[in-house]
């Protein structure tokens, strides 16, 4: 290594250097089988996700509370803050969103042909086969645009 006038070039201590070597596995398109396996997993329920989130926020909005104390002009009563609190604080809730809001963050950054491979593949669950096919396109590129779409949402979720 080099030493430059602050210290040795190219090492920032070594979370500088984890993130160095965490850069490079990305770029080089590298992921752990676990970690890809999860974020196919989030993939394929994208549609069952947005289901459970909307059920859980009816289940929150709908919930019987015990009977309501008066309240003056213009203050929330103790239902509806316990009910907004309970929306914005349900860790359930908030992983769920956070998941939907990364996938939807790839997709837009990714363009429309990897969001025709998650429509084939995730929502339709098509087979690589028929969506090669249906795509015009390689088993090489079905594969590289998979795997760029996971990597993808594994930055957006921060697991990458």
């Amino acid at each position: 290594m080099e030493r430059g006038g602050k210290g040795i070039r190219g090492v920032k201590g070594i979370k500088g250097i984890e993130e160095n070597e965490e850069a490079k596995a990305v770029r080089a398109g590298r992921i752990e089988r676990a970690v890809f396996r999860y974020i196919e997993h989030e993939l394929f329920r994208y549609d069952a996700t947005i289901d459970d989130i909307l059920e859980i926020r009816e289940e929150i909005i709908e919930e019987e509370y015990a009977p309501e104390v008066k309240v003056s002009g213009g203050q929330l009563n103790d239902a509806t803050r316990r009910r907004a609190t309970r929306l914005a604080t349900d860790a359930v809730l908030i992983r769920m969103t956070r998941v939907v809001v990364a996938i939807d963050r790839a997709l837009d950054r990714l363009g429309d042909r990897h969001r025709l491979l998650f429509e084939l593949r995730y929502r339709r669950l098509l087979q690589w086969p028929q969506i090669c096919l249906e795509m015009s396109i390689s088993e090489r590129t079905f594969f590289r645009m998979r795997r760029e779409l996971v990597l993808m949402v594994g930055s957006e979720l921060g697991l990458i």
